[in-house]
């Protein structure tokens, strides 16, 4: 067999073969391959997760800037709020200090 003939033969199947492990390489573990995507996927359900918890957040401060403004004040969350701030407290209260 010619050594013309032995390359031409093989030569395709090669750099078919070569073409094929570069692109599967890259499909699976490439920048926007099968396992960026499933990281990326990952990522964002926990994103979603965290959004949830801050709208739900939002919903509480909302409500309670609510009872703060307005025509109506609501006196108890006023007083919370100053007694907060300023640190005070009534004599014989038991002052336990919140996270918020």
């Amino acid at each position: 067999m010619k050594r013309s003939t032995y390359i031409s033969k093989w030569l395709p199947l090669v750099l078919g073969a070569l073409c094929v492990g570069y692109f599967g390489f890259h499909a699976t573990w490439g920048d926007r391959g099968l396992l960026a995507t499933r990281h990326l996927q990952e990522r964002t359900a926990e994103r979603q997760l965290r959004l949830a918890e801050l709208e739900a957040d939002r919903v509480v401060l909302q409500r309670r800037v609510g009872l703060l403004s307005g025509p109506a004040i609501d006196a108890d969350i006023l007083d919370e709020q100053v007694r907060k701030t300023l640190g005070w407290s009534r004599p014989g209260e038991i002052v336990i200090m919140g996270t918020d």
